[in-house]
Protein backbone atom coordinates (compact mmCIF):
# COMPACT_ATOMS: atom_id res chain seq x y z
CA UNK A 1 0.00 0.00 0.00
CA UNK A 2 1.54 3.57 -0.42
CA UNK A 3 1.85 5.74 2.42
CA UNK A 4 -0.47 8.66 3.35
CA UNK A 5 1.39 11.98 1.95
CA UNK A 6 1.74 14.39 4.88
CA UNK A 7 -0.71 17.31 4.72
CA UNK A 8 1.01 20.50 3.47
CA UNK A 9 0.35 24.00 5.88
CA UNK A 10 -1.15 25.76 3.52
CA UNK A 11 -4.01 24.20 1.03
CA UNK A 12 -6.16 26.13 -1.49
CA UNK A 13 -9.71 24.73 -3.14
CA UNK A 14 -13.45 25.71 -2.89
CA UNK A 15 -16.52 25.08 -1.44
CA UNK A 16 -19.83 24.46 -3.81
CA UNK A 17 -22.89 24.45 -2.02
CA UNK A 18 -24.82 21.37 -3.48
CA UNK A 19 -28.58 20.45 -2.60
CA UNK A 20 -28.91 16.85 -1.02
CA UNK A 21 -32.20 15.14 -0.04
CA UNK A 22 -31.51 16.07 3.57
CA UNK A 23 -30.69 19.76 2.70
CA UNK A 24 -28.28 22.12 1.95
CA UNK A 25 -24.27 20.41 2.29
CA UNK A 26 -21.38 22.53 1.94
CA UNK A 27 -18.74 20.62 0.15
CA UNK A 28 -14.97 22.02 0.15
CA UNK A 29 -12.29 20.69 -1.95
CA UNK A 30 -8.91 21.25 -1.48
CA UNK A 31 -6.30 20.70 -4.29
CA UNK A 32 -2.20 20.01 -3.69
CA UNK A 33 -0.57 22.79 -3.84
CA UNK A 34 2.90 21.39 -6.17
CA UNK A 35 0.52 18.86 -8.06
CA UNK A 36 -3.10 20.70 -8.31
CA UNK A 37 -4.67 17.19 -7.62
CA UNK A 38 -7.23 17.17 -5.19
CA UNK A 39 -5.94 16.15 -1.84
CA UNK A 40 -9.05 16.58 1.05
CA UNK A 41 -12.30 17.13 0.74
CA UNK A 42 -14.64 17.84 3.68
CA UNK A 43 -18.66 18.14 4.11
CA UNK A 44 -20.65 20.54 6.24
CA UNK A 45 -24.71 20.35 6.72
CA UNK A 46 -27.00 23.06 6.91
CA UNK A 47 -28.05 21.09 10.31
CA UNK A 48 -25.38 19.14 12.36
CA UNK A 49 -25.26 16.48 14.65
CA UNK A 50 -27.22 14.30 12.63
CA UNK A 51 -26.17 11.06 11.71
CA UNK A 52 -26.49 11.01 8.06
CA UNK A 53 -23.99 14.19 9.32
CA UNK A 54 -21.36 11.95 10.98
CA UNK A 55 -21.33 9.50 8.11
CA UNK A 56 -20.68 11.92 5.26
CA UNK A 57 -17.89 13.45 7.84
CA UNK A 58 -16.52 9.85 7.82
CA UNK A 59 -16.64 9.30 3.96
CA UNK A 60 -15.08 12.45 3.21
CA UNK A 61 -12.29 11.68 5.82
CA UNK A 62 -11.45 8.31 4.20
CA UNK A 63 -11.77 9.22 0.68
CA UNK A 64 -9.55 12.01 1.61
CA UNK A 65 -6.91 9.67 2.94
CA UNK A 66 -7.46 7.58 -0.59
CA UNK A 67 -6.20 10.61 -3.18
CA UNK A 68 -3.20 11.41 -0.29
CA UNK A 69 -2.55 8.00 -0.95
CA UNK A 70 -2.48 8.36 -4.62
CA UNK A 71 -6.38 7.12 -5.49
CA UNK A 72 -7.00 8.65 -8.85
CA UNK A 73 -9.90 11.22 -8.89
CA UNK A 74 -12.21 9.64 -11.02
CA UNK A 75 -12.54 6.23 -8.34
CA UNK A 76 -13.51 8.36 -5.75
CA UNK A 77 -16.00 9.65 -8.32
CA UNK A 78 -17.20 6.36 -9.31
CA UNK A 79 -17.59 5.01 -5.87
CA UNK A 80 -19.77 8.10 -4.63
CA UNK A 81 -21.98 8.74 -7.35
CA UNK A 82 -25.21 6.79 -7.60
CA UNK A 83 -26.10 5.68 -4.17
CA UNK A 84 -29.64 6.74 -3.07
CA UNK A 85 -31.91 7.12 -0.25
CA UNK A 86 -35.21 7.08 0.83
CA UNK A 87 -35.76 11.04 0.90
CA UNK A 88 -34.19 11.30 -2.54
CA UNK A 89 -34.60 12.58 -5.69
CA UNK A 90 -33.76 16.44 -5.19
CA UNK A 91 -32.67 18.78 -8.47
CA UNK A 92 -30.17 21.35 -8.75
CA UNK A 93 -28.25 22.79 -11.89
CA UNK A 94 -26.16 19.67 -11.94
CA UNK A 95 -29.57 17.51 -12.30
CA UNK A 96 -31.00 14.51 -10.60
CA UNK A 97 -29.34 14.21 -6.26
CA UNK A 98 -30.11 10.61 -5.34
CA UNK A 99 -28.59 11.05 -1.53
CA UNK A 100 -25.60 13.52 0.14
CA UNK A 101 -23.50 10.72 -1.18
CA UNK A 102 -24.08 11.26 -4.45
CA UNK A 103 -24.20 15.13 -4.15
CA UNK A 104 -20.96 14.57 -2.47
CA UNK A 105 -19.25 12.79 -5.81
CA UNK A 106 -20.68 15.10 -7.92
CA UNK A 107 -18.96 18.08 -6.20
CA UNK A 108 -16.18 16.17 -6.95
CA UNK A 109 -16.69 15.70 -10.35
CA UNK A 110 -17.68 19.51 -10.91
CA UNK A 111 -14.34 20.31 -9.19
CA UNK A 112 -12.10 18.27 -11.47
CA UNK A 113 -14.21 19.83 -14.21
CA UNK A 114 -15.32 16.63 -15.58
CA UNK A 115 -18.69 15.72 -17.16
CA UNK A 116 -19.90 12.31 -16.77
CA UNK A 117 -19.18 11.50 -20.01
CA UNK A 118 -15.35 12.82 -19.90
CA UNK A 119 -14.68 10.85 -16.93
CA UNK A 120 -16.23 7.57 -18.28
CA UNK A 121 -13.90 8.26 -21.43
CA UNK A 122 -10.69 8.76 -18.78
CA UNK A 123 -12.03 5.45 -16.94
CA UNK A 124 -11.38 3.71 -20.03
CA UNK A 125 -8.09 5.14 -20.96
CA UNK A 126 -6.96 4.69 -17.48
CA UNK A 127 -7.72 0.93 -18.07
CA UNK A 128 -6.58 0.55 -21.29
CA UNK A 129 -2.77 2.01 -20.01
Amino acid sequence: MVAKKARPKVVRGETLEMKSPCGKIYVTLNDHPETGNLMEIFVRFGKSGTCASLVANALTIITSYGLRSGMDVTDAIKGLIGHGCHKAPVYDDSGMITSCVDAIGKAIRIHAGLEPEEEREQENTSQEG
